[in-house]
């Protein structure tokens, strides 16, 4: 195993001890735990064991009781907004209304026979709730049908067609014998409680058997699971605070319109006029109101006035006809205003794109080669460092430990020029611009100063004159490192808690 994999091990194991502090330059808190499959099965039994306690119910009933709830604890109070209509729908209990609908349509609870095979009533018979009576091997029957698409099993309905009470689990225990059913059963029920669990997500890393539960729900919370993966609790792609999920996708899907032709379209609805015999389209250039269909341009001939359009003869007679105000003048000079005014629009919203995406993309990028060559490099050079100067891993942490500083930095730069293409233009918006420059400097200078650090010069020096000049660059790296680590964390505080509020409606409404 070469020096850098074993670097890499040590990262792992020291990524376990999660608390609530500031693990360098990532951001986390106690309101996060990272959970294997074991571990989320115990979970689901201990919210169980409390929707038992609260809803005072048997524990199939809180079974279903969770799942209606989508399994959220802080859910259980409102089940005493009204606990029939609740009980309903859990499916745990038949409204009356479904009762009286069955009874009319000739389907009795309790009934002498099986509802599907008609076979006599025995002592093999069972039913949900509802009553409605099903002998063992109509169950079996019916249950490993269900069974076969694990991630709706547990939602399925008691047999009889119309009925609304939902099988419990032990129902699938009782009538299911064969392993591969009984395998799909703990798939089904694995499932379900993740599936429908907001609280709980699986790491995107498909390697990876963490599971991260989160309290927090804050619209861009940032996870770093123990595998090294970093991601957006709610969307599973790369984390992008200090912006909403749904604020990337809208930015992202944003297409750049190359083709101006619908532009050209609007500026000719909003500066010309048509020729009224004709139809030409003609630009007032001269100030003056008498407008001539130019034959030398491929015009008619016809001469008009600009402002009322009347032939041009008859306007002569009576010059200040134009003035007097009608529906249809106000209606076409309105529809001009409105065109103009989108056309404005337009140019506006587009340079302000113009703007940002560039920024936007050249971090995107700098993200990337950080993440992939730059760390390659890093890893080959502090391999060879490590072996020719005699060192342990913990000595040349802080080169990845400031490469990882300068990744989350700008992966926050990157996502803060979204943020900023929706911001007001306002006193607010220059001090979000101030602290992002900070950022943007500082940053900048770490990664300088790890390329400055000429790993080469220190793999070629002597040991007594390497303990010297190395200390002094792991010094500057270290102060850098924790400059930008702090300055990160400050722009996300002000974005998340001063920002927010600032975003502009307006702009997030526009399409592009």
């Amino acid at each position: 195993m070469s020096d850098s994999q074993n670097y890499d091990d040590d990262i792992y194991n020291d990524e376990y001890a999660y608390e609530e502090e500031d693990l360098g330059n990532k951001i986390v808190s106690n309101e996060i735990d990272f959970l294997d499959e074991h571990q989320i099965m115990k979970e689901r039994e201990k919210v169980i064991e409390e929707a038992k306690e609260k809803l005072f119910l048997e524990r199939d009933d809180a079974v279903l009781a969770m799942i209606y709830l989508q399994w959220k604890v802080d859910k259980l109070d409102n089940w005493y907004d009204n606990v029939d209509e609740n009980k309903i729908k859990a499916g745990i209990e038949l409204s009356e209304k479904k009762k009286k609908e069955l009874i009319k349509d000739g389907i009795e609870s309790n009934g002498l026979n099986c509802l599907v095979c008609f076979e006599d009533k025995n002592d093999t018979f069972f039913s949900l709730n509802c009553g409605h009576q099903f002998c063992s091997g109509c169950w079996t029957e019916y249950l490993k049908e269900k069974i076969k698409t694990p991630l709706s099993a547990l939602l399925a309905k008691c047999p009889q067609n119309g009925c609304t009470c939902v099988v419990y689990e032990k129902i699938y225990r009782k009538f299911l014998d064969d392993k591969k059913s009984l395998e799909r059963l703990d798939k089904a029920i694995y499932k379900n409680f993740i599936n429908r669990n907001d609280d709980i997500r699986q790491c995107p890393n498909e390697h990876c058997h963490f599971y991260v539960k989160s309290t927090s729900h804050s619209f861009s919370q940032e996870i770093h699971c123990p595998c090294g993966t970093t991601y957006c609790f709610k969307c599973l792609k790369e984390p992008h605070r200090p912006c909403s999920c749904e604020l990337v996708d809208k930015f992202t899907s944003i297409k750049r319109n190359t083709n101006n032709e619908q532009d050209d379209n609007r500026w000719i609805l909003a500066n010309t006029k048509e020729c009224p015999h004709c139809h030409q389209k003609i630009q007032k250039s001269q100030g003056c109101n008498y407008m001539l269909c130019d034959p030398k341009a491929g015009g008619c001939g016809h001469a008009f006035c600009y402002v009322c359009e009347t032939d041009w003869t008859k306007h002569a007679n009576d010059h200040f006809k134009c003035n007097k105000y009608t529906d249809a003048v106000k209606r076409k000079e309105e529809e001009a205003k409105r065109i103009q005014k989108e056309l404005d629009n337009d140019i506006r919203k587009y340079e302000r794109y113009d703007f940002y995406y560039p920024r936007y993309m050249n971090f995107k990028n700098a993200v990337e080669i950080c993440e992939t060559k730059f760390r390659e490099d890093l890893k080959e050079k502090i391999g060879i460092l490590n072996v020719m100067q005699n060192l342990q891993m913990i000595d040349t942490k802080f080169i990845f430990d400031a490469l990882d500083a300068v990744i989350s930095a700008k992966r926050t730069l990157k996502y803060s020029y979204i943020f900023g293409y929706y911001m007001k233009d306002t006193e607010q918006k220059e001090l979000f611009e101030h602290s992002q420059g900070i950022l943007e400097y500082n940053t900048e200078g770490l990664h300088q100063a790890i390329l400055e650090g000429n790993l080469d010069f220190y793999i070629e020096l002597e040991r007594e004159d390497f303990k010297l000049y190395f200390a002094q660059y792991k010094e500057n790296i270290t102060q850098k490192t924790n400059i930008i680590i702090n300055y990160r964390k400050s722009l996300l505080e002000e974005i998340e808690n001063k920002f927010i509020d600032d975003l502009d409606n307006y702009i997030i409404d526009l399409k592009l």
